[in-house]
């Protein structure tokens, strides 16, 4: 005679939102000083204190690099899709992070890569809109465009413009418009 045994699953639902609220609390924090201080300033010490949390707490969601990860892809998530200034503003600070980090740690160099895969495919959209309205510039090649809005819209731009300039969204979204006309309009 065969006894079937079942295993009971313990489930906790509250310990697992209170497990998902402090996963969500470090890698809160753990952008917050990445966008604010940098790669090297942001230890894994500050994000715990500022998430209110114990290091091992943080270690346990994941290491330095695995968080900045985390937090960018949130931030990307997040995308609010408002004005171009505003979210030039709210995108460079972990972009500079993320290729300051990458070039310390290796477990990064993938993630800047798919970074600015993305970055290229944004200016790729941003080209087709104006050769859709039929105002790309005439006998400029699609990927040349491409490239110049690619290579001229980075976080080093923004990041001039912002602190050494004082540039807000508003002006910000005046540049990015003004350099895609320039750039690659007819109009």
């Amino acid at each position: 005679m065969t006894v079937a045994i079942h295993e009971r699953v313990y489930r906790a639902p509250r310990r697992e939102a209170q497990a998902t609220a402090t996963r969500e609390a470090i890698v809160t924090a753990a952008g917050r000083l990445f966008a604010d201080h940098g790669w090297a300033p942001t230890t894994m010490a500050a994000i715990a204190a500022e998430a209110g949390v114990t290091a091992k707490s943080v270690y346990a969601v994941a290491d330095k690099a695995g968080l900045l990860v985390l937090a960018l892809d949130r931030h990307e998530a997040e995308r609010p899709g408002g004005d171009p200034g505003t979210e030039l503003l709210r995108h460079y600070p972990l972009c500079r992070t993320l290729e300051h980090g990458a070039a310390a740690e290796p477990a990064l160099r993938d993630a800047w890569r798919a970074h600015q895969r993305r970055h290229r495919a944004d200016a790729k959209r941003i080209v087709r809109a104006v050769a859709d309205a039929g105002q790309l510039r005439p006998g400029l090649p699609f990927g040349r465009a491409a490239d110049a809005v690619w290579s001229l819209v980075t976080w080093h731009t923004v990041a001039l413009l912002v602190e050494e300039r004082g540039w807000g969204p508003a002006k910000l979204a005046r540049w990015l418009d003004d350099v895609v006309r320039r750039q690659i309009s007819d109009g």
